[in-house]
């Protein structure tokens, strides 16, 4: 609020003392940081990191007030793993920005990264409950995954099911809540929560590979055989193509 009336202040002066246009110089330093931006945001897209900051770096400079561009550094600098670089830019876009709940989730997802589990939930909680945000569930199911790698379950599963209320069709919810039930040692909850992310999402390949894994423990071969070969299907070339193809080397009649 503080910051809100400064800044009106300074308007409101400025508008007193002078008129002050706008330099040709500046409107170039804008352009010229957009262009490098795009070019940034092509090289992200095709996983080029390395490129993206050379491209970002050089368009901060001429436009350090652009949230978007410390986002995009920040998520350069992740894939990059320089998380300490990463941080500093989300946090300066938040703070352009007034607290995006978009950067809030993507500053939780870079914490989970880091390992930092509860400045993650803190930060997935704000997004969450942003009423401007249209990915809440996003958020919610970020909270579940950070506690369950604090290990609390329970409460993991309360929001893994709070997320799924919330959007239904969220299979990666369900798979989170097949992880969980596996580290309890309920394999009949993390069976039917597998089933539930495939039921929809099918090409959801690594739920597949996780229930097949499942069944063949159960000795039920010929519906393992079922999931692997649609793996096959839709991902032959993938790591977890690769894996169910080796499996069904192994099993008779397949």
């Amino acid at each position: 609020m503080l910051r809100r009336l400064k800044t009106v202040l300074i308007v409101l002066v400025v508008g007193l003392c002078s008129c002050a246009p706008v330099t040709r110089e500046a409107n170039q330093d804008v352009q010229q940081a957009d262009t490098h931006y795009k070019l940034a945001m092509a090289h992200l897209q095709s996983r080029n990191p390395t490129l993206a900051l050379k491209e970002l770096l050089i368009a901060v400079k001429q436009d350090p007030e652009n949230s978007s561009i410390h986002v995009a550094l920040a998520q350069a600098y992740q894939l990059k793993k320089a998380f300490p670089q990463a941080e500093t830019h989300y946090l300066k876009a938040l703070d352009l920005d007034n607290n995006e709940p978009r950067y809030q989730n993507n500053l939780a997802s870079l914490y989970l990264e880091m390992e930092e589990w509860e400045k993650a939930i803190h930060y997935f909680d704000l997004a969450a409950n942003n009423l401007l945000f249209a990915n809440a569930h996003v958020a919610v199911a970020g909270q579940a995954y950070a506690y369950f790698k604090k290990n609390d379950f329970n409460t993991a599963l309360d929001y893994a099911t709070k997320a799924i209320k919330m959007s239904p069709r969220y299979a990666s919810a369900y798979y989170l809540k097949s992880e969980i039930y596996h580290e309890m040692g309920n394999v009949d909850q993390e069976k039917y929560s597998l089933q539930r992310a495939i039921s929809v999402a099918p090409q959801f390949i690594r739920a597949r590979y996780q229930l097949a894994i499942l069944l063949l423990q159960e000795k039920s071969v010929d519906e393992a055989v079922d999931q692997l070969k649609i793996i096959l299907e839709v991902s032959p070339s993938s790591e977890l193509g690769q894996k169910a193809s080796s499996i069904l080397k192994t099993l008779p009649d397949s």
